[in-house]
């Protein structure tokens, strides 16, 4: 084989990934792993509190960082690039990516993650519609600005707590009767003098042509109404991000990769770990133990196929 062949390509950096690439090595696998971000989404994250190790809580920046360095100087290999797609040829997996490199290995972990969905409006690309509070928070520091939070779970409600710190007004906006967040953070955000929780209200359009003017809701009260904002800050679910396979395997309705008790797909060799896989929870925590038993049941597979060595 080439000196670009691996006996695992793991696709994605975030805590799924790393995990799986750090196990990986441990296991004497040689290990090559596909992304650009360490962390992944974890970047999103300003105060990672519900993960056991850290009491006061950890940046999901930094947890990422680290998690990287960790796995990097066990011996796992970062392309810090992207993968462009995941083929199969003649029973091996083959990678390329954004620097046109070709790798190609005798199995692959699937840890691409989520995307974060947009609402569905007219002009649901319009100009002031965000993702990250801690990326584009900061933008509107100093504008005495009025910002709206759409969502309903512990990831809108971080959204609202870091924006608070930045806007004059942030309004929470859920189409919820009632909150899904844990009840520590709600009462968190309540206690906040600029924060207003608006449950039972949802958001049908935005207003503004090419750049956001304020969003039209509806409640129980009323059919439609404008509010004015300055910004958008969205948390109503995520896609999982399998664009890049290009391998048959059996996904959910929703088109979450099916996996066995072993974390394998249905193709042969193909595991999934983390937020890309069907599961009835989605935290750091299950994707570092995913990752984790991803790269075991990896390392049985390569050895019960006479693959190493």
């Amino acid at each position: 084989m080439g000196t670009n062949h691996y006996d695992v390509m793991i696709i994605g950096t975030g805590p799924a990934g790393l995990t799986a690439a750090l196990y990986g090595v441990r296991m004497g696998l040689r290990v090559i792993v596909l992304g650009d971000i360490p962390g992944g989404n974890t970047h999103m994250i300003e105060s990672l509190e519900n993960y056991p190790g850290f009491p006061g809580g950890i940046s999901g920046s930094q947890f990422g960082v680290q998690a990287f360095q960790q796995a990097q100087q066990d011996g796992a290999f970062f392309t810090m690039s992207r993968l462009q797609q995941l083929d199969e040829k003649d029973g091996l997996f083959v990678g390329a990516d954004t620097k046109e490199q070709r790798y190609t290995a005798a199995s692959s972990i699937i840890a691409t993650g989520r995307i974060p969905k947009r609402l569905k409006v007219n002009n649901a690309h319009v100009k002031g519609v965000h993702f990250c509070s801690l990326c584009d928070g900061p933008l509107y520091r100093g504008r005495s600005a009025v910002l709206a939070v759409i969502g309903s779970d512990n990831g809108a409600g971080q959204h609202a707590l870091t924006l608070a710190r930045i806007a004059d007004k942030v309004l929470l906006v859920s189409k919820d009767k009632e909150f899904k967040m844990d009840t520590a953070l709600q009462s968190r955000l309540i206690e906040q003098n600029n924060v207003s929780l608006l449950p039972n209200t949802e958001v049908i359009d935005y207003e503004g042509q090419g750049l956001l003017e304020g969003i039209v809701v509806k409640d129980p009260k009323v059919d439609r109404k404008s509010i004015v904002v300055n910004g958008v800050f969205l948390a109503v679910g995520w896609r999982p991000n399998t664009k890049i396979l290009h391998v048959t395997v059996e996904k959910t309705a929703d088109g979450y990769l099916k996996t066995d008790n072993k974390l394998m797909t249905s193709r042969s060799g193909l595991f999934a770990a983390g937020d890309v896989r069907e599961s009835d929870m989605y935290q750091v925590l299950n994707a570092c133990a995913d990752g984790a038993r991803a790269a075991k049941y990896c390392a049985e597979f390569l050895e019960e196929r006479n693959f190493l060595g």
